[in-house]
């Protein structure tokens, strides 16, 4: 069962098995490591021999032993019948450690003498539960097997450094992640698990896979498929004991009602469970320090879902009836909720499932997700068809989306969409619209289909909210046409908006007017946020987002973190704003931001049903690219593309490509990136803006680069026309800077010196260091080598400030020397190239300041180099170096 997650664990041990003759699967009951054993069973050419361990097995020395050699003479008696028999090697103690090492030694040698026909298989789980002078023999026999057609597999709790088994070549099973988990859901169900189902049963196996499997099994069909509300805690296997059984072994009996008590319920009041008696204070303490409990705020819960499942499980009906009722007594007035919970296992009413769903909407505004899933499930479970359900599931729902829990928000949305009430399932429909794209970044493809006459007649505002949310939707995934018809279809509606679908629509218009290179709408949004009252999340995101789009970092900034501070925002929210202060990062240049920033990301991107994978993915293959980690941005690279072809999303594929175009270019594959480049400027054709995507500029790059000045000089004018229609400053500089590529080498680089001097604090270093490496490049073509390697070395110092590694390491520093000239005797020829070039700037009248920025070094370099020249021409003053520069241009220097 669980190879099926444990495939890449399951290879290892089959090749140390042949390198080595022994293996020891490593991990504690649950993991896979029993299943991982009969699977290698299962698969085995040759004989095998299961060694039976039991429990009792550690009573007395070499009782562990004496069964795995009993189980060895089957393969060949006289080797194995009378080792433990033979009076040279058994010692009265049967501890000596003399004595044991003497029997592993004779053990190995008659292993090593086996003339076996076939190879030969011997599978001993629990080897730990051995006694000590067993393990101690195994142990050494394992380290020294290698050869052998005898093949040992042993599996082990744990396998520490002081173990008597370390040394054993082993595989560790870790706990499986939690898509891994719903992955092998999904497969043992033939993906007929819902998903919300699946995410409870998930977060109750704890990443074991054993348990996973044994909830499954105990999963009425109904219940697993989503079309009946969950019994909540679930059944597990009856083997789900042994896997916690190291937790909740020799707990005092008052530790264990304890834990009783706290399994009814996925919160527990502190106060009322443990009523400030002194023997309860302790016996939570004992559980406190086991780790089977854990405290949040006033309440206090089992740290873990199956030791509750467990615990709940091994109470009767009666003592878990008399528990809700007596929590019942001592919540009451105090704590509402947990009253009304434990009321409904004995004294329902009509009015319970309303009450509870309201219970489960509060306390997943406050944080406690799983709680208010568990509060809603048991409204579900009392009466999933009580009038007035739906309206309350949908606020549910929206809470759970906002907390990043889609698949529990869409589980009731089905429910709230069978209402009656055309209002509440028009709503249900636009808030499944929104948790879809969040997950998986989807839109329907047919907009007409999602309402109808009927529907705008009988409830116009809610169809235009939804108008709103599907256009939201396309404008993130930068389909601007799509989204600017849905705007304003809705608008056609818009004496009917509520205040939310106003504000939306609103907001919505800013982002798309910004996406036009237009930021004024924007710029008075922002300045007035602190005059109004509180805006949603979404108006707070959308603005942020454009005013990046329109390089306006500071105040999309600033908007993040009104965003930050909101109260119960959600996970959702974190998300994208951590996303959104990424991109910003990147666009300004600031290169080491952006990768720490994407490093937090990175835990999300784990997640099953995690929040815009589309952007995660796209950050991650950006920051692995940045690093110059090409290899592991491959893995990223083909996710991101399946997951872009699932929702086809062009614009997302359009965006991988430039990421990819502009690191081949960086590192020297101008062709190769031309591919990638050209790829994207097929998938982004609709764009119109230059500042949204920004791979032009990189195209141009490689083309002339590649001899293709024709077609670069096309795109050029191509940019230009886009750069007038959107403004950007961005754009603006790296338009200048392709031009620049397509002028003779002098006047390319005079133009590009004055770029440069042009510069502003708020400009990115980062495309400043690229303008400095192009420049290198034109020098190093003009032969003036020194000035090249000096660019060098500033392109060096911007790549370093801003965190870019990569481009610092690549930057070469001493460029290839010209041809040899031929020998010239004159006046300059005593000085470098640095210094003439200094010289010349002198002759023409500059400063010593103008000269440090026409060059682009120090102040206090330009005085040096003037002094190493006042020396070698013999001159005291800039007055009398232009003088005998006037005089003697040519004159002979010794």
């Amino acid at each position: 069962m669980t190879v099926q997650i444990r495939r890449a664990e399951l290879d290892q041990m089959r090749t140390l098995l042949e390198r080595h003759s022994a293996v020891a699967v490593i991990g504690p009951p649950g993991m896979g490591g029993e299943e991982m054993l009969a699977t290698l069973e299962a698969d085995a050419d040759g004989p095998v021999i299961r060694v039976p361990i039991g429990q009792a097995e550690d009573a007395r020395p070499y009782a562990g032993l004496e069964i795995i050699f009993s189980a060895l003479r089957a393969l060949e008696p006289k080797s194995f019948g009378s080792v433990l028999l033979d009076s040279r090697l058994r010692m009265d103690s049967g501890e000596d450690t003399t004595a044991v090492l003497n029997i592993a030694d004779e053990v190995t040698r008659r292993i090593g003498s086996l003339d076996l026909e076939h190879t030969t298989l011997a599978i001993v789980p629990d080897a730990d539960a051995m006694d000590r002078s067993s393990q101690l023999v195994l142990g050494h026999l394992l380290r020294r097997i290698a050869g052998s057609r005898l093949r040992f597999a042993v599996s082990t709790g744990e396998l520490s450094p002081s173990s008597l088994l370390a040394g054993v070549p082993s595989v560790a099973l870790k706990r499986a992640s939690d898509r891994q988990m719903t992955a092998l859901a999904d497969r043992l169900t033939g993906g007929r698990i819902a998903a919300g189902v699946a995410a409870t049963v998930v977060r109750t196996a704890s990443g074991r896979p054993s348990a996973l499997h044994g909830m499954i099994e105990r999963l009425p069909r109904n219940q697993m498929e989503g079309d009946q509300a969950l019994d909540l805690p679930l059944r597990v296997g009856s083997d789900a004991a042994g896997m916690v059984k190291a937790a909740m072994g020799g707990l005092s009996e008052g530790a264990e009602g304890l834990l009783s008590l706290m399994s009814l319920a996925p919160l527990s009041p502190r106060p009322a469970v443990l009523v400030n008696s002194h023997d309860s204070l302790e016996w939570f303490a004992e559980l406190e320090s086991r780790g089977l409990v854990e405290r949040d705020g006033a309440y206090s819960r089992c740290s873990q879902e199956l030791i509750r499942a467990i615990r709940h499980g091994q109470s009767n009906a009666d003592s878990r009836l008399s528990g809700h009722m007596l929590l019942a007594r001592r919540c009451e007035g105090i704590y509402p909720e947990l009253q009304h919970w434990h009321r409904s296992f004995f004294e329902a009413t009509d009015e319970t499932p309303l009450t509870l769903i309201d219970d489960a909407r509060r306390l997943v505004e406050q944080g406690m997700v799983w709680a208010g899933a568990e509060f809603a499930e048991r409204a579900m479970a009392l009466g999933p068809d009580t009038e007035g359900a739906s309206s309350l599931l949908n606020d549910l729902a929206e809470r759970l989306i906002d907390r990043g829990q889609i698949s529990f928000a869409l589980r009731y949305l089905d429910y709230a969409a069978r209402s009656g009430s055309v209002k509440d399932s028009l709503r249900a429909r636009a808030l499944r619209i929104w948790a879809e794209f969040l997950s998986h970044q989807s839109v329907p493809l047919r907009l007409r289909n999602q309402w109808s006459r009927s529907e705008v007649a009988e409830a116009p505002m809610e169809v235009a909210h939804l108008q709103v949310i599907i256009g939201l939707c396309h404008a993130l995934r930068r389909e601007t046409a799509e989204a600017q018809e849905l705007l304003e279809t809705a608008r056609s509606l818009g004496a009917h908006f509520d205040k939310q679908s106003r504000e939306l629509s609103v907001f919505l218009g800013i982002l798309l007017e910004c996406g036009r290179g237009l930021d004024g709408r924007a710029i008075e949004a922002f300045q007035n946020l602190d005059a109004t009252d509180e805006a949603a999340p979404i108006s707070l995101l959308l603005l942020s987002l454009g005013l990046m789009l329109t390089e306006n970092y500071d105040s999309a900034l600033a908007t993040l973190d009104c965003l930050d501070d909101g109260e119960g925002r959600g996970e959702a929210w974190d998300v994208q704003s951590l996303c959104m202060r990424a991109e910003i990062a990147i666009r300004r240049g600031d290169i080491g931001l952006a990768i720490a920033l994407i490093d937090r990301c990175a835990s999300a991107i784990d997640v099953e049903q995690a929040i815009r994978r589309d952007r995660l993915l796209l950050l991650r293959c950006w920051s692995l690219l940045a690093q110059g980690r090409a290899s592991d941005a491959e893995g990223v690279e083909c996710e991101l593309t399946a997951h872009a072809m699932a929702s086809q999303n062009r614009s997302l594929l359009a965006e991988l490509n430039a990421l990819q175009g502009n690191y081949l270019l960086r590192v020297g594959l101008p062709a190769e990136a031309v591919r990638h480049l050209h790829r994207c400027e097929e998938l982004a054709s609709n764009e119109l803006n230059p500042n949204i995507i920004r791979y032009e500029p990189d195209l141009i790059e490689a083309l002339l680069a590649i001899g293709r000045r024709e077609h670069a000089g096309m795109l050029v004018q191509v940019l230009h026309g886009k750069v007038e229609k959107a403004p950007s400053r961005w754009a603006a500089l790296a338009l200048e800077r392709s031009r620049f590529l397509l002028l003779p080498t002098d006047d390319g680089l005079a133009a590009m010196g004055r770029l440069l001097g042009s510069w502003r604090p708020e400009d990115s270093q980062f495309e400043k260091g690229v303008t400095l490496l192009v420049m290198v490049r034109k020098l190093a073509e003009s032969g003036a080598t020194a000035a090249a390697a000096e660019r060098s070395r500033l392109a060096v110092g911007v790549f370093r400030e801003v965190g870019s590694e990569l481009l610092a390491a690549a930057v070469r520093l001493e460029p290839t020397e010209p041809p040899a000239q031929p020998a010239r005797n004159t006046l300059l020829d005593v000085l470098t190239p640095d210094e003439r070039e200094v010289v010349g700037l002198v002759s023409e009248g500059l400063k010593n300041r103008e000269i440090a920025s026409q060059i682009f070094v120090s102040l206090r370099t330009v005085e040096l180099r003037l002094t190493s020249v006042y020396r070698k021409l013999e001159v005291s003053s800039r007055t009398e170096l232009i003088a005998r520069l006037a005089r003697e241009p040519e004159l002979p220097v010794a």
